[in-house]
């Protein structure tokens, strides 16, 4: 993907920070819960930016996630179970499930330090790359929209590039033109939503020795009927 993309973290940000700013909602009917932060070094700033990425990751995943009662270390009373893996981590990362007693709020999810520093990193990275960053929430907003699928086909080779490019950037191009009614079948039968902060890297696969990648989660109609979450990668560089 070549053309820019949805909003800048702190807009993002802004547009799921609504009612209590650490409470997250998860399931088909958005039961909410609680976060209890492993690292009690985290400012307040951190701590809401955190909780509204995990609000866009379970905004569509989560509603397949399940509240259970039980877990096998003692430290903790329950968790949120969801039989696939978040389209929004990257693989070294697992989304918090374990769910701790917490006073007064009754009960909350647990945010291990690995994966809150995790986030500090992501934030240092949007902080110091913002206008990609933007970019990249730009894109996904704009393939999502009613706008994409009318798009001419000599504008389409903006948005795509091939897995295995070509030998120079004209025959990319035309080749892309020429494909674009099946391209456009295939990618408007797909749903894109907003990526996690996480999901950014930086990967020697694209045109150039070092390339921006973000990971898009999408959902396309499966053989059985409704929908199967996935993701799909875009390069930024």
């Amino acid at each position: 993907m070549k053309t820019p993309t949805v909003l800048i973290a702190a807009v993002l940000y802004a547009c799921y920070c609504t009612g209590q700013s650490n409470v997250v909602y998860y399931g088909t009917h958005s039961n909410a819960i609680g976060l209890a932060f492993a690292d009690t070094n985290l400012s307040t700033s951190a701590q809401e930016a955190i909780a509204a990425d995990l609000r866009i990751c379970l905004s569509e995943w989560g509603k397949a996630t399940q509240f259970r009662l039980g877990a096998d270390d003692p430290a903790f009373v329950a968790h949120l179970y969801n039989p696939k893996l978040t389209p929004h981590y990257p693989e070294t990362l697992d989304f918090p499930d374990d769910v701790v007693s917490s006073g007064a709020t009754g009960l909350a999810l647990h945010i291990p330090k690995k994966l809150s520093d995790a986030y500090t990193n992501a934030f240092a990275f949007a902080a110091a790359n913002s206008n990609a960053v933007a970019a990249a929430y730009e894109f996904v907003a704009f393939v999502s929209s009613t706008n994409f699928p009318g798009i001419s086909s000599n504008a389409l080779p903006n948005y795509i590039m091939f897995k295995k490019a070509l030998p120079d950037a004209n025959a990319e191009s035309n080749a892309i033109v020429n494909l674009a009614p099946q391209i456009m079948s295939d990618l408007c039968d797909q749903t894109y939503y907003p990526p996690s902060i996480l999901g950014f890297t930086y990967s020697s696969d694209g045109p150039a020795a070092t390339n921006l990648w973000m990971q898009v989660p999408e959902s396309s109609p499966s053989a059985g009927g409704g929908q199967r979450l996935g993701q799909c990668h875009g390069s930024l560089a």
